[in-house]
């Protein structure tokens, strides 16, 4: 016979088996000394618990937390609604479109239809991938320039770090900006 899992001697400890199951499960006990041994160490854990105090956090618990967390930030929030926008507003045209003509014109509309809406979804995702691409630029440029102003901290003095990030900050950023500007070189595989 297998040895019971965990949950099965919680819920025998709980008294929350079957009776066929409860009765398995006391037969393996009386032959398996490590299930014995296991479930001893569970009813002392258990035991041990209820013998804690109940503690209640304070009434003001919950709001001094939430006062805590930093605000949600989502940087393609605009962007997003915007899209939105302009998806409900193209929506609207095309369905007056195809619901004003009912005449021969109407498979010509649909064709119309389905590639400015085809062409919609691309822009959107190309506005997506963008705005992920800028939020990560953001992302690396805070940490890099976190990780340069610890450097001149080690480095400079305070009275002469400000001189010094100047002037080691303007060759950087021209440096990232040229990097970033330059069209890349693709380069293909044959």
């Amino acid at each position: 016979m297998n040895c019971p899992n965990l949950i099965e001697i919680y819920a025998y400890l709980e008294q929350e088996l079957s009776a066929e199951d409860r009765l398995r499960i006391e037969e393996h006990l009386e032959a398996c000394p490590g299930c014995r041994k296991l479930l001893a160490g569970r009813r002392f854990y258990l035991e041990s618990l209820a013998g804690l105090p109940s503690l209640e956090p304070p009434p003001d618990f919950t709001d001094r937390v939430m006062s805590e967390l930093p605000p949600l930030k989502s940087p393609a929030r605009l962007w997003l609604g915007l899209a939105g926008g302009l998806y409900l507003l193209f929506s609207l045209l095309v369905a007056g479109l195809a619901l004003g003509t009912r005449t021969a014109l109407f498979p010509v509309c649909l064709k119309i239809f389905k590639g400015l809406f085809n062409l919609a979804a691309d822009f959107s995702s190309l506005i997506i991938r963008l705005i992920q691409q800028a939020y990560g630029i953001v992302k690396g440029l805070r940490i890099f320039l976190g990780v340069v102003a610890g450097l001149l901290t080690d480095i400079f003095p305070a009275g002469g770090l400000g001189l010094a990030a100047l002037v080691l900050a303007v060759p950087l950023s021209l440096v990232l900006f040229w990097l970033l500007l330059r069209p890349a070189k693709i380069l293909s595989r044959s």
